[in-house]
């Protein structure tokens, strides 16, 4: 997802040329209060321009008790908005009171009701440690999380007195695995990576996507077209891992013809948990367009 600034109207238009699933449209921090008004309309105007294109188009709202959400919901609520990020999600109230109010809109616009998707994003100390709760409030949230912690130098380190600097530090692990788990106890799949704040750094932009996806994420945002790429090969499964993940699964399958719902593979031993890994992998790949070769159906228990 590629953050664009909703005040430069060029910028947005051209975007989606950059090859991003998805565009996020900052009314927030990027955009001076005087420039608000301006910025809603210029965003309005490109999700009109953008809304037949193959991406994503979500819109990252100013928070409440601003005194700008409602305006800005009033001027991005139409047809071809795909969801919506909440900054400085205090509470499940936010999400709640967010929900009705998008319903609302639907309703007298005659847009589809619940399809425009809601992205908390709590930036205080006690916002993340209600993440839970936060993702529970709405039937809309269908991605949240921050695999790696809080940026130490956003609003979200000085909330927790983090005093680090370096993106990569080991002491934000803590943080991103407990917002991983809030998060995928909420029942979200769709947990975000840590976001690169270096424009011109991209091996610390591919070393931090590397590392959020071990700690769990399934994507990554940008604040710069050059991370596109390295963004996008990080989140797809590479042919390495669809390989092993068939391998996986036709030993597997080979096992249970035999009787035996547990084997050994490359001196490692599988059972019905690695089969449901590999298949994930194996579904990523195949909705990605990826040739995935010959997998032998295989009747994996649900868990």
């Amino acid at each position: 997802m590629l953050f664009v600034p909703g005040h430069k109207l060029d910028w947005m238009l051209k975007a989606p040329k950059y090859g991003s699933d998805a565009l996020i449209l900052d009314l927030e921090d990027s955009v001076g209060v005087a420039e608000k008004p301006a910025a809603r309309n210029a965003v309005a105007e490109a999700i009109k321009a953008l809304r037949d294109r193959p991406v994503g188009l979500f819109v990252r709202l100013n928070g409440w008790r601003t005194g700008y959400l409602i305006d800005d919901l009033s001027a991005v609520v139409d047809k071809g908005l795909d969801g919506v990020m909440l900054s400085k999600t205090e509470d499940p109230e936010d999400v709640t009171a967010l929900d009705l109010v998008l319903g609302e809109l639907e309703r007298s616009r005659g847009l589809p009701l619940g399809r425009i998707e809601i992205c908390p994003y709590p930036e205080s100390a006690v916002a993340m440690y209600r993440l839970y709760d936060i993702c529970m409030a709405s039937q809309r949230v269908k991605r949240a999380g921050a695999a790696t912690g809080p940026n130490p130098r956003g609003d979200g380190g000085r909330s927790l007195g983090l005093q680090y600097d370096d993106e990569e530090a080991v002491e934000g692990v803590a943080f991103g695995a407990y917002s991983v788990l809030q998060a995928r106890a909420a029942g979200i799949v769709h947990i975000e990576g840590a976001m690169c704040g270096q424009l011109g750094d991209l091996d610390l932009v591919r070393r931090l996507g590397k590392k959020s996806k071990r700690m769990g994420a399934s994507f990554g945002s940008a604040i710069h077209p050059s991370h596109i790429p390295i963004i996008n090969e990080i989140y797809s499964p590479s042919q390495e891992e669809v390989d092993e993940a068939r391998g996986v699964v036709s030993a597997l399958a080979e096992g249970i013809a035999r009787g035996d719902a547990a084997v050994r593979y490359k001196s490692k031993l599988i059972d019905f948990a690695n089969a449901r890994a590999a298949m994930d992998v194996l579904k990523k790949a195949e909705a990605a367009g990826m040739d995935i070769g010959d997998v032998p159906k295989l009747e994996i228990p649900a868990y």
